[in-house]
């Protein structure tokens, strides 16, 4: 399926395995929303589903969404297969879960510099794979971000310190194990033992990025 978008740019869409792709152009809610009613116009997805159509966003294919947006979609996991997902922030008090499927072309995640005081963004990624792309996480209007490795748990979390319920700006991300190998133990002001903790700069960038190897 193609189509033409509000900014102007070519929407290439396809329906495989149960999954609608996105397989290039620059896709918003509304965009979505009319390719889902189309689809179940021809009887390719059922009504009774909602939105809980899995989405994968392929190399090409960026994906903006804003937080309420996030919330109201529930869409389920998203997928990147070597495509770009952009979370805007919003002012509110709602906590939002995102879980986020890392496939094998990777992808980039891009989070808008926000504040504090708005809502929050709780991101879960889970590799689908043993080998994978890059994936690059960018944060806009940060001079630094960090990353904490929890051995009792094998997590690793970006954003947010073990055992702490403040997150260094408005989005946090989880995932599995310790990909980055942080192995060098931080004494933080305020926490009662140090962190296994590893830190990003910006170097005079407008944002910082962690590049997640595969």
């Amino acid at each position: 399926m193609g189509s033409r978008n509000r900014y102007g740019s070519a929407q290439a869409v396809s329906r495989e395995n149960g999954q609608m792709v996105l397989v290039s152009g620059h896709f918003d809610i509304d965009s979505l929303q009319q390719t889902m009613n189309h689809y179940r116009r021809e009887g390719r997805i059922s009504a009774s589903r909602g939105n809980e159509c899995p989405i994968v966003a392929h190399s090409g294919a960026w994906l903006s969404m804003t937080l309420p947006e996030l919330d109201g979609w529930n869409a389920g996991a998203l997928n990147l297969d070597g495509g770009t997902l952009i979370i805007a922030h919003a002012q509110g008090t709602s906590v939002t879960m995102l879980p986020v499927n890392i496939r094998a072309g990777g992808g980039t995640l891009m989070f808008d510099r926000g504040t504090k005081n708005g809502g929050s963004l709780l991101v879960d990624l889970k590799r689908m794979c043993d080998s994978h792309a890059t994936l690059k996480l960018v944060f806009e209007g940060h001079e630094k971000q960090f990353a904490a490795y929890d051995p009792m748990t094998d997590m690793t979390l970006v954003g947010l310190a073990p055992a702490s319920n403040t997150i260094e700006g408005w989005v946090a991300l989880r995932l599995d194990g310790n990909p980055w190998h942080i192995g060098h133990h931080t004494v933080m002001e305020g926490a009662p033992l140090p962190q296994l903790r590893r830190e990003w700069r910006a170097n005079g960038k407008p944002h910082v990025t962690l590049s997640l190897p595969g």
